[in-house]
């Protein structure tokens, strides 16, 4: 399934704002049942997949460009002989 994830409480109504990784709306969803249902889960709660490609934003964003800068170096340092 491709993002972006949502994470959706249907005893609330209430659903996450969309986020590119799983692990991130898995993170919002345990953050909500910890506050509201004291760590319970609500029956029916689930992560939602939209299935629409889109820009990682915020942290996302920041995490993926550090990332291909790494890989940048890496594959530099290779290309450059120096590993």
């Amino acid at each position: 399934m491709l993002g972006p994830y949502r994470y959706f409480c249907p005893a609330c109504n209430l659903e996450s704002d969309p986020y590119v990784l799983k692990r991130t709306a898995d993170g919002i969803g345990a953050d909500h049942r910890h506050k509201e249902h004291g760590g319970l889960h609500p029956v029916g709660e689930c992560i939602l997949a939209s299935g629409e490609l889109r820009a990682p934003e915020g942290g996302e964003r920041s995490a993926m460009i550090a990332f291909a800068v790494i890989m940048l170096f890496v594959f530099g340092a290779k290309f450059l002989g120096f590993v």
